[in-house]
């Protein structure tokens, strides 16, 4: 007889195996990809943008969305190879090591909270047209009760995640229809009813008032008018590759890609043709009122059930956008719980389950507390969140590039041509993300990898903390990783994270020099220092790669197997009962 060895209990609390069990539909990936993306982005940034480039506004949206459909692809690529829930900081940290799982775990623990931040503002603007107490000056500060009303909506997100995955992810998917049926249905409304409408009189925008324009403008309001931001969160699937669930004909990464691509191409139409609307229409705008752009423009118009659609849809686009990214932040914050690099407490069977709920309790705390400190930090300023958001954004997207040319010895094989577009498509999103992040300018750069900081040097010097202070060790729980740096000649995974620190700092340097004002008229030293960022990203890039090759060479990764193999061992486990009941 077999000796029958139970398995133990201990794995189950630390690694939470039935997290990934549960499967996403294609509907669902759809509502976390959309339902991130279309948040108060579209509802504020066209006239941020109008601002900054004029007439030559949409450009930057295309531009933006170019861009993110490159990196989107990079990031697919890996997702779909390797698919793991809370891939972002895991495979990074597979091909890099900690360090560099570190710098990227920082940025998107930030930037996700910042999200949050930044859509329980917006939607207190949104509200703001109904209960004008929130905000004074010129409808951008908030008041106390504003304050009260914005702490209070972050609170409610985050005690929406309590609930049942399952019903947040439908509730969420359903919502996302609503977010996108409204701008559709306005572009729609306003392109039928023709551009030569009479400017509002009285309004404090004058025809033809904007920016100067220019390439030089145009990039900086692909970062700085809330571009970028608006696009973010097409990642949201990715977060979750390894929920996804196959029926039908559509595979699991023909899911993801479908999810993904459909997303940014959809918005990038939609964010030009809202773009086109405003410029068209900018006469219309009164800036010192609380309602949002396109609300003016539907009760101008004499299209007043447009207009409150448009009211209701301001408060619910930041709401489902801040839903899915406080969602998908407890599952990254999980995996970089269970890698040790932060509080290992944050995932443990206790701390994820309430009331017999699988749900991320001390993480949404955690969360919560993260982005009130941002939001007061910040003075509540939505443009400000915009802006160092957009940054952290870039930073994490650029991770996985170098993960996914790291990595490809070790994910399943491809054919020749693919994994030449592969190499490139990484190596090119990598300097595209530099020189976008250059583009932006300095005051914004700046605010951004200020943040950054902030956050590597916490999760970098908590631990030596806690070591040094026993009554700190006993609450805080995490490896000490920072001593790396020490063994710098002979650390790949040191190497690989010096690489990409020295780049961010060299980059303030070369945006100081090159691009101090944004959107100012350029002259040869923008386009010089421009060129000597790319020439560094992508030296910087294969720097990194060579490190994290010899990084995975002396520490073999721990890759998921891809999906096809998974569903091949369900589909035989599933056959295996049967044959044994028909004998």
């Amino acid at each position: 007889m077999a000796l029958q060895v139970r398995p133990t209990s201990r794995r189950p609390k630390e690694s939470l195996p039935s997290d990934e069990a549960r499967r996403l539909s294609l509907f669902q990936l759809f509502g976390l990809a959309a339902g991130g993306t279309i948040g108060s982005g579209w509802l504020l940034g066209a006239a941020d943008a109008y601002d900054k480039a004029g007439v030559d506004a949409p450009w930057a949206w295309l531009i933006g969305g170019l861009v993110m459909l490159v990196v989107a692809g990079v990031m697919v690529e890996l997702g779909t190879a390797a698919p793991k829930t809370g891939g972002l900081i895991f495979l990074p940290l597979q091909s890099s090591g900690p360090l560099v799982a570190i710098v990227a775990a920082a940025g998107l623990w930030i930037f996700y909270a910042i999200n949050a931040a930044s859509e329980s503002v917006a939607m207190t603007k949104g509200l703001s047209s109904i209960l004008p107490t929130f905000l004074i000056g010129p409808h951008t500060t908030l008041t106390a009760w504003g304050w009260v009303c914005s702490l209070a909506l972050m609170a409610v997100i985050s005690a929406t995640n309590l609930l049942v995955p399952r019903l947040v992810r439908i509730g969420n998917s359903w919502l996302t229809l609503v977010k996108v049926v409204v701008p559709l249905l306005t572009v729609v409304l306003f392109i039928l009813s023709g551009f030569d409408h009479p400017h509002g009189g009285g309004g404090e925008a004058e025809d033809g008032a904007g920016g100067a324009g220019g390439f030089g403008a145009v990039l900086a309001a692909v970062v700085d008018s809330g571009v970028i931001y608006a696009y973010v969160g097409f990642q949201g699937p990715l977060d979750f590759a390894g929920n996804v669930k196959a029926e039908g004909r559509l595979t699991e990464s023909a899911r993801l890609r479908w999810a993904v691509y459909g997303t940014i191409i959809g918005t990038t139409v939609l964010y030009i043709l809202l773009q086109v609307v405003f410029s068209s229409r900018q006469g219309q705008w009164h800036p010192g009122r609380p309602d949002s752009p396109y609300t003016q423009f539907a009760f101008a118009s004499s299209l007043a059930w447009l207009g409150w659609c448009l009211r209701i849809n301001s408060v619910l686009s930041p709401m489902g956008a801040g839903l899915v990214f406080t969602h998908a932040l407890t599952r990254e914050v999980a995996t970089l719980s269970r890698a040790h690099l932060t509080h290992r407490g944050l995932q443990t069977m206790r701390t994820t389950t309430l009331r017999g709920r699988d749900v991320y309790w001390l993480v949404l705390a955690v969360d919560f507390v993260v982005g009130v400190v941002v939001l007061l930090a910040m003075g509540g300023r939505w443009h400000t969140l915009v802006a160092a958001d957009g940054v952290l954004t870039l930073v994490v997207y650029a991770v996985p590039g170098v993960a996914l040319v790291s990595l490809r010895d070790k994910l399943p094989p491809v054919s020749p041509s693919r994994d030449r577009v592969r190499r490139h498509a990484a190596c090119v999103s990598f300097v595209l993300i530099a020189l976008i992040l250059y583009g932006a300018g300095w005051t914004d750069l700046w605010h951004g990898m200020a943040v950054l900081a902030v956050g590597c040097v916490l999760l970098l010097g908590l631990p030596v903390l806690a070591r040094q202070f026993p009554t700190l060790g006993r609450f805080y729980d995490a490896r000490e990783h920072v001593t790396r740096f020490r063994r710098l000649g002979s650390d790949p995974a040191a190497q690989a994270g010096a690489y990409l620190l020295g780049m961010l700092a060299l980059l303030l340097v070369c945006t100081l020099f090159g691009n101090p004002e944004p959107g100012a008229p350029h002259h040869h030293a923008f386009y010089l220092w421009g060129g000597g960022v790319g020439v560094m990203a992508l030296a910087v890039f294969r720097g990194m790669v060579w490190a994290s090759k010899r990084h995975i060479g002396r520490v073999e990764p721990l890759l998921p197997p891809p999906t096809s193999l998974l569903r091949e061992q369900g589909q035989g486990r599933s056959r295996e009962p049967r044959q044994r009941t028909g004998g």
